[in-house]
């Protein structure tokens, strides 16, 4: 009679496993279209059979398996690093591209072209005072093509420093929902098993790495620990340690942890990591190069009318052109009141030529900047950010594609197989039918039993 009524204990134990197996198999089909989501098996294990000892043997739940792969996810959130990066690189160098235009017809290079088109203009005719007006109206467009270029410059500078602001926002949310699931691992053991909130916490992880390099540590209780560029704290089981940006000791945009210390140069992936190189390095040095050809160039025009005399004969009481050099020369290049008949075009040995007219035209052929010409200066540095920006798009369409490969193979290994869900829910019903059939014949027995002792 014991044996029997273990039988039926056994038996219902089985059921409620098989139950559970079943629950197991509805959640993962509930969620195949859930972002994150990895399958889950129910795992059990035989429990002791030893009659002699009252162990009766039966079947009991283990708890869950994830198919969910260390490696695969470590992979996927390594690649959204650096297409993160990429992409952000490619998206703002993109706005510069009208900046520095290489039509002649525009930009600063058309307005050196037509400059020295009007000087050499007044080789021929030096005291034509519609020549000398237009010579005059070309340098003012001139200065207005730096000051125009610097300016796009300075508003893509401030664009990235927009951008900084918003994925440090980015980071502190995402890090704040991490700080809420670290509260509920501490809180409820039982969390670490809930599929769900396993999902959260993966896509969580994916969408930070797009934006920031980071190391993560899973404690014992489910809870993790993220450090931002490997090494500064940035969640830290129920504490939230933010990040904060600032200008830098040495200019630019520089980011400090939570005690006021700088981490910028340990951020070396994501989309913060990009800007921040942009900011900090890659438009800077656009802007020194051409703050270099505009300071160059009206420092050579300055000399050369300088050293020459007007059509009353007398040396130029002022420059043509005048800039400051603390706010950059590109910023504030413009012209003085110098009048028409003030530009120094003859040379005091033959006032009335073209002495110094000519020699304000040679200049547009003399390598005067870093070895090139005025123009070649120009083209270099616009040709130097059109690189940029193609090597920028090759690189994001690249990490594009690495990065949903590597999402692609880390699906293969955890995604939800309806197929095998079917399968699965196929095995436990027939186990569960099997299961009731054994209680069928343990109730049959128990009914024979009973018939022969009445």
């Amino acid at each position: 009679m014991s044996g029997l009524l273990g039988s039926l204990r056994n038996a219902a134990g089985a059921m409620r496993v098989i139950e559970r197996g079943m629950s197991v198999v509805q959640t993962n089909v509930t969620n195949a279209s859930t972002p994150g989501y990895a399958r889950h098996r129910l795992q059990t294990a035989a429990m002791p059979f030893d009659p002699s000892q009252g162990l009766t043997g039966g079947v009991s739940a283990v708890g869950l398996e994830s198919a969910r792969s260390l490696h695969a996810e470590q992979s996927v959130r390594r690649h959204a690093q650096t297409s993160g990066a990429a992409g952000e690189r490619a998206m703002q160098l993109a706005s510069l591209e009208p900046v520095f235009s290489i039509d002649p017809a525009q930009g600063v290079g058309g307005a050196l072209t037509r400059f020295f088109q009007a000087a050499s203009g007044l080789t021929v005719t030096p005291n034509d005072g519609a020549a000398r007006e237009h010579l005059l109206e070309q340098s003012n467009r001139l200065a207005a093509a730096f000051q125009h270029t610097s300016a796009g410059l300075s508003e893509a500078s401030a664009a990235v420093d927009r951008g900084i602001h918003a994925q440090m926002n980015e980071i502190h949310a995402i890090a704040a929902q991490l700080q809420q699931l670290n509260t509920q691992f501490k809180q409820d053991y039982r969390t670490q098993q809930d599929a769900g909130i396993d999902a959260q916490l993966n896509s969580l992880l994916e969408s930070l790495s797009g934006r920031v390099d980071f190391t993560v540590l899973r404690a014992a209780d489910g809870s993790v620990s993220v450090f931002a560029g490997g090494q500064t704290p940035l969640v830290i089981g129920e504490r939230l340690y933010a990040l904060s940006a600032a200008p830098g000791a040495t200019g630019g945009t520089a980011i400090f942890d939570h005690d006021g210390r700088e981490i910028t140069s340990q951020l070396t992936g994501g989309r913060l990591a990009a800007l921040l190189h942009l900011r900090n390095e890659v438009y800077p040095g656009y802007q020194q190069s051409l703050d270099r050809a505009a300071e160059r160039f009206a420092s050579e025009v300055n000399a050369v009318l300088a050293a020459g005399v007007d059509q009353n004969g007398d040396p130029p009481a002022q420059d043509l052109f005048t800039f400051d050099p603390a706010l950059g020369a590109a910023r504030s290049l413009r012209t003085t009141g110098l009048g028409a008949a003030e530009l120094a075009l003859a040379s005091s040995a033959a006032p009335g030529g073209n002495a110094n007219a000519l020699a304000l035209t040679a200049l547009e052929q003399q390598r005067l900047v870093d070895g090139v010409t005025f123009a070649q200066a120009y083209g270099n540095l616009a040709g130097r950010m059109g690189r940029d920006l193609t090597t920028a798009r090759e690189e994001a369409g690249l990490q594009r594609q690495l990065l949903a490969q590597a999402r692609e193979m880390r699906d293969e290994i955890s995604r939800v197989n309806l197929d095998e869900e079917a399968i699965a829910l196929m095995e436990f019903q027939r186990a569960y039918q099997a299961t009731a059939k054994v209680v069928r014949v343990a109730d049959e027995m128990m009914d024979t039993v009973m018939a022969l002792l009445r």
